[in-house]
């Protein structure tokens, strides 16, 4: 994922899934990560996954005991957080499950630092948003934040 942070003006935004082999327990555990795929379409603002290409890699990672439990993808910013589209698309996931996922995940990459920022926000079930933040190697920090659900 570090390799597609938009360091540099022309560079596209990416993204994918990610997965865990055990989406219930208490201390998540992600092990995999999908795409960019050669379709999606891209572009410094936008990304847009090739519904296809998204769904073999799902099926596979299925196959191999993974579960999805969020997206990820990069923003041309410091400190990056969802935009609504962002935050819409991460509650539609969450909602295709029928109620039987507490949460979902949208894992978005920024452009700084050496090691480029990262902030998980978690779509909860009953409407609040969660954000986990990392500064410079020091422990995360857990921020609950209520955002109105799309």
């Amino acid at each position: 994922m570090y390799s597609y942070a938009q360091r540099a003006w022309y560079q596209r935004e990416a993204g994918g899934e990610i997965y865990s082999p055990a989406p219930y327990s208490s201390g998540l555990l992600v092990d995999t990560v999908t795409g960019p795929h050669r379709k999606d379409r891209r572009n410094r603002h936008s990304y847009k996954p090739n519904i296809e290409a998204a769904t073999r890699a799902r099926n596979a990672e299925y196959e191999r005991g993974r579960h999805a439990i969020g997206l990820w993808h990069t923003h041309p910013e410091p400190l990056p957080s969802p935009s609504g589209p962002d935050r819409k698309t991460t509650e539609d996931y969450l909602h295709a499950f029928d109620g039987d996922r507490d949460r979902y995940l949208t894992v978005i990459l920024g452009n700084r630092g050496e090691v480029p920022s990262i902030t998980v926000w978690s779509a909860e079930k009953y409407g609040a948003w969660q954000c986990w933040t990392e500064f410079r190697g020091q422990s995360a920090e857990f921020l609950t934040i209520t955002l109105p659900m799309q």
